[in-house]
């Protein structure tokens, strides 16, 4: 379970540094949207902390191997349509 939880946070801290990464340069002046992009970036990261919390929940609350592989399956992060895993890598089979 504690490899579960951190391999969670690994892709949360590697999903924030992409998302900084990202910004790319700004369309408008310097500063003139920085509040609302502020915002925004902490919207989705209050949004990836309350998944998260859920997720938790979750798994603290399963009894049994199959309550577990459950919370996985209900938390299994979203891939873009064309984003599938290469079989072999990523997630091992429980």
């Amino acid at each position: 379970m504690k490899k579960v939880i951190i391999t969670l946070f690994g892709i949360l801290l590697f999903s924030t540094q992409a998302l900084a990464a990202d910004n790319g340069p700004q369309k408008n002046g310097p500063g003139e949207n920085f509040e609302e992009r502020k915002a925004e970036v902490l919207r989705r990261i209050d949004k990836r902390i309350a998944r998260n919390q859920e997720e938790k929940a979750c798994v603290q609350a399963a009894n049994n191997h199959e309550a577990l592989r459950a919370c996985r399956e209900k938390f299994k992060p979203e891939r873009p349509e064309g984003h599938e895993q290469h079989e072999g890598h990523g997630q091992h089979q429980m």
